[in-house]
């Protein structure tokens, strides 16, 4: 998952940018009060379960092409297994099971993300509606700001392992799994099939968000 080692550095950057912009709002128009923190916190763990189920979908997409051949998903060490080294030992070779046990344990992982992921995700789903009734619970730079760092967290989960898969893939079935090539594609291209979509439909709402009026407030009555 060499992609996803991307996503947490700049999910730490993002928050603190996020963090900035919120102080920067909050000596403005909009107070910084415990709701808005908690509005805060509500979405930055909303996002971080949707990213772990997306890579739990990834991961068991991987143990499923691994599934079809193992191949597909898992490297073969049989070019090396077999071969004659200089003091006439042979290369000692996995068990006659272990891609087998690989593949059983990423679909394990990738069920327990999914699960896991989707229950942080609902919790705080739920949290962050029942603050937004709260005054403050609900600011602008929050909501919409929930939207931008989902799309970008997915694209950048998503786009370079739709290339790197996409590129794998066709070397495998063009150039042929030769030892020199073997390149997996199982792992990237099912990380781009998970999060691809969920890069779409956030960018989608995103741009319908910032389209749409922003919300004014009724005037109070005297």
């Amino acid at each position: 998952m060499s992609v996803l080692g991307f996503l947490i550095p700049v999910a730490v950057l993002g928050l603190i940018a996020w963090a900035i912009v919120g102080f920067t709002r909050s000596r403005g128009a909009e107070p910084f009060t415990l709701a808005t923190a908690t509005a805060l916190y509500a979405r930055v763990l909303l996002i971080a379960g949707i990213l772990m189920s997306l890579t739990g979908a990834g991961v068991i997409l991987k143990a499923a092409f691994g599934f079809i051949n193992l191949s597909y998903s898992y490297y073969n060490f049989q070019y090396a297994v077999g071969k004659p080294l200089p003091d006439g030992s042979v290369v000692p070779g996995p068990p006659a099971n272990y891609f087998e046990q690989q593949r059983a344990q990423d679909l394990v992982l990738g069920v327990t993300l999914v699960v896991i992921g989707l229950l942080v995700a609902i919790a705080h789903f739920y949290l962050a509606r029942a603050v937004a009734r709260m005054p403050g619970g609900a600011p602008g730079w929050v909501t919409r700001g929930t939207l931008l760092a989902l799309t970008v967290m997915t694209a950048i989960g998503g786009v370079p392992s739709a290339a790197i898969g996409l590129y794998q893939m066709l070397s495998y079935f063009i150039i042929g799994n030769l030892p020199q090539n073997q390149q997996p594609w199982g792992e990237p291209l099912g990380l781009a099939i998970a999060f691809i979509p969920a890069w779409i439909y956030a960018m989608t709402r995103l741009v319908s968000d910032l389209r749409s009026p922003p919300a004014v407030a009724p005037a109070a009555v005297a």
